[in-house]
C-alpha cells in the first residue's frame, strides 16, 4: 500500500497556508509519499457545546464534518502535517475547535494515544515580531501530540527577521537587542538599524517554501522508519521541551523550576555564559501528558474527585442558584427590546 500524508490546512483557500502544504507535499513526493489535503475552510466546523453527551455515547451529537476530520487525522494510518496561521498570538479558531472535539475519540479507543505515527506542523502569518506568534506552535501541538511523534515544525513569521524565525537562525550570529527594545516602540525605518534585514520579501518567501519542502521530506523519511527510531529534525532553542520542542515555559512556583504547559514535563532552568538551559526530567519525558496512561489517570481522577463527597454536585448547584437572578442575557433578537 502506498504511504500517504494527511495535511490539515486551517487557513484560507489558495492562500499562504495551502501553499506551504503543497511545498511540503512536493518534498514528500520525492520519497514516493502522496499527500491528501483537507481544506477546513470548505467544511462545516462547529465548536464544542460542553454537553458531555460524547462521554456516554462515544460520539459527538453535532452534525458537522469534525468527526470525519478526526477520523482522517487521528485514526487513519498516515503521516500528518498540520498547517495553521496565527491570529492574535495563537492559532486560529478552526484548529482550536477541532482540537477541542477530540475527547470521544480517545475515550472510545485510548490506543490512538500510543503515538505510532509521525507528524509535523507549519505555522505562519502576520508580522511575528515581539512574540506575536508565540502560542501558535504550542497550541497546534495540543492537537498533534495526542497521536503523533513530532518530526519537524516551523513558524514562518513575515517580519523576515532571524531573531523571530528560529528556522533561519541556524549557523548564524544573532543580534542581542530584543531585550533592549520592542519593535512596537520604534518607527518603521528605525527597526532595521537595530535588526538588519537579511532577506528581501521575495528571498524570504522562497526560503520559507524551500524549508516547507524539507519538512515534507522529513515526514516522508520518518514514515519509512520504525517509530522508536524517529528523531526530531527541526530547529529548537536551548530551552525547548523535549517532546513538543516549543520554548514557552510555565513557572508553577518559583525559579529555577519550570514546566512545559502542553507536555507536563518538568525541568530545572539555569544560566551559564549568558545562555539559558533547561535540564528536563527524563522520566516525565517518557510519560508526558498525552499518553494512554496519563489520560486514563486523568479521567479516573476526575471521576474520583467528583464522587469524593456524596451529593456534592447537588450542594454546589444550590450555591449557584443564589446567583441565578443576576445579570441579563442578551442576543441580537432581544437586545433592543
Amino acid at each position: 500500500m502506498t504511504k500517504k500524508i494527511i495535511a490539515l490546512s486551517c487557513g484560507s483557500k489558495n492562500g499562504t497556508n495551502e501553499n506551504f502544504i503543497k511545498a511540503a507535499a512536493k518534498g514528500a513526493l520525492e520519497f514516493g509519499v502522496e499527500t491528501e489535503i483537507i481544506l477546513v475552510v470548505d467544511l462545516k466546523v462547529e465548536p464544542c457545546r460542553g454537553c458531555m453527551a460524547c462521554n456516554r455515547t462515544h460520539k459527538c451529537v453535532l452534525k458537522d464534518d469534525v468527526d470525519w476530520i478526526l477520523g482522517k487525522t487521528m485514526i487513519e494510518d498516515a503521516g500528518l502535517i498540520v498547517a495553521v496561521p496565527f491570529y492574535h498570538i495563537r492559532n486560529n479558531s478552526y484548529l482550536s475547535i477541532i482540537a477541542e472535539r477530540t475527547n470521544h475519540i480517545f475515550d472510545h479507543d485510548v490506543g490512538v494515544l500510543k503515538k505510532t505515527k509521525v507528524g509535523a506542523i507549519i505555522g505562519h502569518g502576520g508580522s511575528g515580531y515581539d512574540a506575536w506568534a508565540s502560542l501558535n506552535l504550542l497550541m497546534a501541538n495540543i492537537f498533534v501530540q495526542h497521536t503523533r511523534v513530532l518530526v519537524d515544525q516551523i513558524q514562518v513569521k513575515n517580519c523576515g527577521l532571524r531573531e523571530w524565525n528560529l528556522w533561519l537562525q541556524q549557523g548564524s550570529k544573532l543580534t542581542s537587542h530584543t531585550h533592549l527594545a520592542r519593535i512596537q516602540d520604534l518607527e518603521y525605518n528605525n527597526i532595521w538599524e537595530l535588526w538588519p534585514q537579511d532577506y528581501e520579501p521575495i528571498d524570504f518567501a522562497q526560503k520559507a517554501l524551500l524549508r516547507s519542502e524539507q519538512l515534507g521530506r522529513n515526514v516522508a523519511k520518518a514514515m519509512m522508519m520504525p517509530i522508536e527510531e524517529v528523531k526530531y529534525l527541526g530547529e529548537e532553542s536551548l530551552v525547548s521541551c523535549p517532546m513538543c520542542h516549543c520554548n514557552v515555559l510555565v513557572v508553577p512556583e518559583n525559579l529555577p523550576y519550570v514546566m512545559c504547559p502542553v507536555c507536563n514535563v518538568r525541568g530545572t532552568i539555569s544560566q551559564k555564559h549568558n545562555q539559558m538551559k533547561v535540564e528536563w526530567n527524563e522520566e516525565d519525558a517518557k510519560h508526558p501528558r498525552f499518553t494512554p496512561e496519563a489520560i486514563k489517570h486523568h479521567f479516573k481522577w476526575l471521576g474520583l474527585h467528583m464522587s469524593r463527597v456524596p451529593n456534592s454536585r447537588q450542594e454546589v448547584q444550590k450555591l449557584r442558584q443564589a446567583y441565578a437572578s443576576f445579570g441579563k442575557i442578551i442576543n441580537p433578537k432581544i437586545a433592543d427590546q
